[in-house]
């Protein structure tokens, strides 16, 4: 240590500082020098059994530093100690627990973040470690915005270089881990704007050794896009639970934006053929979900002749691409062609996934007459084809049906209207199919949407699941338990259901699945409010809203909207306004007097509607999160005043018209200086409909 004082004398006084303060600090050996109370040093040499203590001494001298004139003065020693602590942080983090880990990492967070505070210079190498560490703590949006904010600094908003300041050059992993988060929240936008900006502003080296590192960052950046796990980023090391159960798709980011990242990864990753092949599988399934067969069938044909012409070690062609082109064609109702794709593929790419996608499509098939399968006839004659070719897997490829395979099966006899069979077919294999929920929840529901008797069949089943869930025979699932509280929800709703359960069935799957899952997700609820509101049992959509609302689980926009829409029957809107006011959180009500707005406008109850715009205007304040502070948003916004004009330029409202236009001139005076992007969205809408007034047309 710098100074003169001695190792043993620092260590002991950390360890009597760490003992009283920090848990981590505790259970960590003090090894090394670190910062010294009286010195402007930072000597760190940071190894897993000793980053506790390391990150405490560090957080100790924070405001020594910050308040310490003499060693602001001297940053350049500062900064360079400061740099080598978070990089070994860095290199320790590999083998720590968890929660040492989210502590090393939020530790990098706050030390480069000191950096800028400081003013210190920040390079590459900090700017790298700050979007790696808000990564992997869940700060996704965070990490997003450093990294925005960095290549704005260094490169300009056009990708140029800045004139007259000193240009940072990124390095390519600092724009895969800004790509890795954007993938975490699953954001299709934000992944064409990373991705896009990074090729634009990567260089090609002329050093040949920068160019093969350069080389394997490029490959990381594409597969960044394409993770081997679609639910969590590939390399992710702490598990964040964001809310959101469903996975990233990659197929969402569009046919035309994957088409140029296969030609870029072409260009930069020819030699990958696994990663081609990856972008070639989601590109199909994007042709496919965006209605062009034509094309995706063309693309799959293009790939079997590069395979036959080419000396590719890999070919393209994978059994996933066979499975994705096999599954695009039943959903486009082309099961001839998906039959002949599926049987003229090689032998090893016609996989149990495949025929899986096949037997799926068949099954689909059968529910929807406009594959040709609304008379019985013909859904006989789609189950009959489904069975033969269930049996020419098994004869042909020696392929045992997996449970996936009997699930169609049985989604399938329930489709085609022959619940008995489906339920006997479900006793029969019941060894093997006991103790999948799926198994259970596809009965289950197939069962209790036929006829009556097949419905007493089900709430049967659904007591089964119950009486074996509780003697844990059956693993219950939340699927499982979402399926049997829809049921419960959907029979409330329906008054006219042909079978009623008994009372005391009712209340006790009921408590088993609230003990289970209190709170349930709200697709449920949504499902149920909407069924309620359909069947006009208002009061009982307001229950089911008030017991979401006391289980801690805000109801979601949508179903706010579809009461609210619900409450407007009468002239006034005074029950829904109401509702609004008492019942809603501040950040829907935009969504919510939207509702009321436009449904008064067509009415052309323009008094209602005027007393509905001088409810908040010209501003509501709405919390943006529960730990950050409220901000404003104009009352009404833009798409307010849009819908309003376009009415009552329709109507040849002229008065009212005029009314809205002037109103809206002097509400983007009010609202510039605070929200000078809202005041802009509003001014668009205004200046649209000013240049386009027009008189009544004539009697």
């Amino acid at each position: 240590m710098s100074d003169g004082v001695s190792i043993s004398a620092v260590q002991e006084t950390l360890e009597a500082k760490t003992a009283a303060t920090s848990v981590i600090a505790t259970t960590s050996t003090t090894k090394t020098d670190r910062l010294d109370a009286a010195s402007s040093r930072l000597s760190v040499n940071v190894d897993p059994s000793n980053v506790g203590a390391a990150i405490h001494a560090y957080d100790v001298r924070r405001e020594h530093i910050a308040n310490n004139r003499q060693v602001l003065n001297n940053m350049g020693l500062l900064a360079g100690d400061m740099r080598r602590f978070h990089l070994e942080l860095r290199r320790a983090v590999k083998s720590l627990s968890t929660d040492e880990m989210a502590a090393a990492y939020a530790a990098i967070v706050r030390v480069v973040e000191d950096m800028y505070t400081w003013n210190m210079r920040v390079g590459a190498t900090e700017i790298a470690a700050h979007v790696f560490a808000l990564q992997r703590l869940g700060r996704h949006e965070q990490a997003i915005s450093r990294w925005r904010k960095c290549v704005d600094q260094n490169y300009g908003t056009s990708g140029s270089e800045p004139n007259g300041q000193p240009t940072v050059r990124l390095f390519p992993q600092t724009h895969t881990y800004a790509l890795d988060a954007a993938v975490a929240l699953k954001n299709a936008y934000f992944v064409r704007e990373i991705y896009e900006t990074a090729i634009h502003v990567i260089d090609k080296p002329q050093d040949s050794n920068i160019e093969d590192r350069l080389s394997v960052s490029r490959r990381q950046l594409f597969w960044a896009i394409f993770p081997t796990n679609t639910c969590e980023s590939q390399n992710a090391d702490i598990q964040v639970v964001n809310g959101s159960r469903r996975a990233w798709d990659p197929a969402r980011l569009g046919s035309v934006f994957l088409a140029n990242v296969y030609k870029d990864a072409c260009h930069w990753a020819g030699t990958d053929h696994e990663l081609l092949s990856r972008i070639m599988m989601y590109l199909i399934r994007a042709l496919f979900s965006e209605g062009q067969r034509r094309r995706a069938v063309d693309l799959y044909i293009s790939l079997i002749n590069t395979r036959k012409t080419s000396n590719l070690v890999r070919p393209l062609v994978t059994r996933e691409i066979i499975c994705e082109v096999t599954f695009g064609l039943c959903r486009s109702a082309r099961l001839d062609d998906a039959y002949k794709l599926l049987t003229s593929a090689p032998s090893e790419h016609r996989t149990l996934f495949a025929w899986n996608a096949y037997f799926d499509g068949l099954s689909n098939a059968i529910a929807k007459p406009q594959h040709g399968m609304a008379h019985v006839g013909a859904k006989q004659k789609a189950l009959d084809r489904l069975r033969l070719a269930i049996r020419e897997m098994e004869t042909r490829d020696g392929i045992e049906p997996d449970l996936v395979t009997r699930t169609i099966w049985l989604r399938a006899c329930f489709r085609s209207g022959q619940w008995e069979k489906g339920v006997k077919w479900f006793r029969a294999n019941f060894e093997i199919m006991q103790h999948d929920p799926v198994c259970w929840d596809t009965v289950v529901r197939g069962a209790l949407g036929s006829c009556g008797a097949a419905q007493e069949t089900g709430w049967q089943l659904i007591s089964d699941i119950v009486q074996r869930a509780e003697s844990r025979v059956l693993g219950v699932d939340e699927r499982m338990l979402e399926t049997v509280l829809q049921c419960m929800l959907e029979h409330l709703a329906n008054v006219d259901a042909e079978f009623v359960p008994d009372e005391a069935l009712l209340r006790r799957i009921l408590e088993w699945v609230e003990a289970k899952q209190p709170l349930a997700r709200q697709q449920v609820f949504a499902i149920t409010i909407n069924a309620l509101l359909r069947a006009n049992r208002i009061q009982c959509a307001l229950d089911l809203h008030a017991r979401m609302a006391r289980g801690s689980m805000w109801p979601a926009k949508s179903i706010n909207c579809m009461i609210v829409a619900a409450l407007a029957s009468d002239n006034t809107y005074a029950t829904a306004r109401e509702f609004i006011e008492r019942n809603l959180p501040r950040q829907h009500f935009v969504a919510a007097y939207f509702v009321l707005f436009k449904r008064a406008a067509h009415a052309k109850r323009y008094s209602h509607m005027w007393n509905i715009f001088d409810t908040h205007y010209p501003e509501i304040c709405v919390p943006q999160t529960p730990t950050q502070s409220e901000y404003a948003t104009p009352f009404p916004d833009a798409a307010m005043y849009n819908t309003v004009l376009r009415v009552t330029r329709e109507y040849g409202d002229v008065h009212e018209h005029k009314r809205l236009l002037d109103r809206m001139q002097v509400h983007i005076g009010v609202v510039s200086d605070s929200m000078p992007r809202a005041a802009q969205r509003i001014a668009s809408v205004y200046g649209y409909y000013r240049n386009r007034q027009q008189d009544p047309p004539p009697c």
